[in-house]
């Protein structure tokens, strides 16, 4: 089981990845886009997450990679 360790912004990360994990809405909010865009993105595999149940989740590190890969850095 993880250990989760909860921030203001109610993503979590856990001890053994040290990664933190957000919501569709949570990533909208950081990227500065649309709640249903979010959905879109993750639905296309252009930013990568995964479900649990009927919940996304995405990873700090995905939404890095996807920054980083439209910004052709």
């Amino acid at each position: 089981m993880f250990n989760r360790l909860y921030n203001k912004n109610n993503c979590f990360n856990t001890k053994t990845e040290n990664s933190v994990l957000m919501t569709p809405p949570e990533l909208a909010s950081y990227l500065g886009i649309g709640r249903n865009l979010a959905y879109e993105l993750l639905k296309n595999n252009e930013i990568k997450g995964f479900r649990i149940g009927n919940q996304w989740k995405v990873s700090q590190e995905a939404v890095d990679h996807f920054i980083t890969k439209q910004s052709a850095l």
